[in-house]
């Protein structure tokens, strides 16, 4: 049953692979025959034929769009070209400016108006957004002009005109974006996350403050990521509002960068963390200050907040090289791994601001996926590492208990002096050669070892005079001897973190036909783990000299052993320890 359950759980693995396999491929194939129809969300570009006259006057015939002119604030750029003749009622053009101004005039009426300056009184400056214009019908073959006017002293960008039936113009830039989003999304939720399992977890785990840390960080990249979205026009009512809040939210992701980089090294450096959370604190106070009051708005100020940033990542880096000089690196060793993508992340992502050749957010969001992923990874290890230590903890002193218990045992029957131990020690020794027999763990083995200490413990409630006395036992004494297996397993009743002890215990005068006491169990009514005392019990009264004898010799204990098989003694326990006593592995 184990290994078809194995091969089973490999078949679902690869139903699971060739499930997201098919989901992949719905998304992206080409193969739509027969498919049901969404209709069209077909637009247009009007990139070719444009005339530019520049703030000197200067005229350029046939230009193709996009194109980049130099600018300096205040300068005014006209484009102009001829609407195709296939327009109507519904239609919408649609241009995306950088920071610009842009006015839409059809056949000198006035179409739309896109301002990046005095934008609610909260924003002079958008940094992009997209003007969108309606056309009717007899605008068609008509004049379209242009006016973009520069905000900043800065190569300006004339986009593609792109038109389209009613709303269809967004479409393409919400194709272009969706992606991001969806990362966007994805942070926010998994930084939610992350936030509600802290709450639980931030009283048992030690680095449950670096997750809180990590929340933030993602949340806030998320936000910032749909904020500062190509798309956030029909995301938000009020884009310039999102878009000052975008700034607020990217200037303040350093200091919880350095909050959850103090927290992993354990505040090894804080020094170094502290002092730069309060540097970066006080440079975003007084950015948003100037911001609204009119003096410098945030995209200006926002290089300091970069600035920090990098000096976050350095600080981040050097103290991982001296954890790494100083072999602490092992201590979040997972999570290591994560802070350097996200470290090599960031930079891309200050790269990308400043070049502008991919969309903002893309690397940062994947990056704090990846360090959430080894986070929590890590956070798991530490966990069982935790647990484990208090297990290995709990075992020895149990171990160490149980070996005083059995000292005091052995101490109170003068003729059997270190038997528990012993006891212990074979049937440890049993265990490890029938581990595959009966599917013994490393663990199992051990809490066998600790029964075997343990399975004379019901002797402190039978009389010293029955217990040391040297002539042959009544019946009523033997009875009363018969009665430790109850009297130990009573005892332990109370002990539950050693599996099986109490069976051990009260069952390992059993035999294999039924005849044994307590109970009277029979074949495979005893665990395994009595029927493996049973004969490490016997093995070593055989051994050793007791009041009424003197120790067996090798030959009368196999002879003893087999005679037994089947009656006494499980029949395989009873032929492993033939073949160990044979091949040297207990001595006689």
């Amino acid at each position: 049953m184990r290994r078809l359950d194995a091969v089973l759980k490999i078949e679902f693995v690869y139903m699971l692979l060739l499930a997201i396999a098919l989901f992949c491929y719905a998304l992206f194939t080409d193969d739509v025959q027969g498919e049901a129809y969404i209709g069209s969300f077909d637009v247009e570009e009007l990139t070719d034929g444009w005339t530019l006259t520049e703030p000197d006057g200067t005229v350029t015939e046939d230009v193709s769009l996009p194109v980049r002119r130099n600018g300096a604030e205040g300068d005014e750029f006209i484009l102009t070209n001829t609407l195709p003749e296939g327009v109507r009622e519904g239609t919408t053009i649609s241009m995306r400016a950088t920071r610009q101004t842009i006015r839409i005039l059809v056949n000198g009426e006035d179409r739309g108006l896109y301002r990046a300056v005095n934008f609610n009184g909260v924003r002079e400056a958008v940094v992009s957004g997209y003007a969108i214009a309606d056309l009717k019908d007899g605008d068609g073959g008509g004049q379209i002009k242009i006016i973009v006017t520069a905000r900043r002293t800065e190569t300006q960008i004339f986009n593609p005109l792109i038109y389209g039936y009613g709303n269809n113009v967004w479409f393409p830039y919400i194709k272009q974006n969706i992606f991001l989003v969806i990362i966007a999304s994805a942070l926010v939720f998994a930084g939610t996350v992350a936030i509600v399992t802290y709450a639980f977890i931030r009283r048992k785990i030690n680095s449950a403050e670096a997750i809180l840390y990590l929340a933030f960080v993602m949340i806030v990249d998320g936000l910032w990521i749909i904020s500062e979205s190509p798309i956030r026009q029909i995301i938000f009512k009020s884009p310039s509002y999102s878009s000052v809040f975008a700034f607020l939210l990217v200037e303040s992701l350093a200091g919880f960068g350095a909050m959850y980089f103090n927290e992993i090294q354990e505040h090894r450096y804080e020094k170094i963390y502290v002092p730069l959370e309060a540097i970066i604190f006080t440079q975003v106070l007084i950015n948003t200050v100037l911001h609204f009051t009119g003096t410098v708005e945030y995209y200006i100020t926002l290089k300091f907040a970069h600035i920090w940033t990098i000096i976050t990542i350095l600080a981040g880096l050097i103290c991982m090289v001296i954890d790494i000089r100083k072999n602490l690196i092992k201590r979040y060793s997972i999570v290591a791994f994560g802070m350097l993508v996200l470290i090599v992340s960031a930079a891309f992502e200050l790269i990308v601001f400043y070049v502008g050749t991919f969309k903002l957010g893309v690397f940062l969001g994947l990056g704090l996926m990846i360090l959430l992923a080894t986070t929590a990874m890590q956070t798991i290890k530490d966990a069982i590492a935790r647990v484990e230590d208090r297990r290995l903890y709990s075992e020895k002193m149990t171990q160490a208990t149980f070996q005083t218990i059995a000292g005091t045992i052995d101490a109170k029957d003068e003729y059997t002096g270190g038997h528990s131990e012993r006891v212990g020690e074979y049937a440890a020794k049993i265990a490890t050669w029938m581990a595959e027999t009966y599917s013994f763990t490393d663990d199992d083995i051990a809490r066998i070892r600790q029964i075997g200490l343990m399975h004379d413990i019901g002797k402190i409630g039978v009389p010293d005079s029955v217990l040391n006395k040297k002539g042959r036992l009544t019946d009523e004494e033997y009875n009363l001897m018969k009665q430790h297996t109850v009297i130990g397993s009573d005892i332990l009743k109370n002990i539950e973190n050693v599996a099986g002890l109490r069976d051990g215990v009260r069952h390992h005068h059993e035999r294999y036909d039924g005849k044994g006491y307590p109970d009277g169990l029979k074949g495979d009514e005893i665990t395994p783990f009595a029927r493996i005392l049973c004969i490490a019990d016997s093995f070593d009264a055989m051994t050793s000299d007791r009041v009424y004898r003197g120790r067996l010799t090798r030959e009368q204990v196999l002879d003893e052993i087999e005679k037994n098989r089947g009656t006494q003694f499980s029949p395989e326990v009873a032929d492993t320890v033939l073949a160990m006593i044979k091949d040297g592995l207990l001595e006689c």
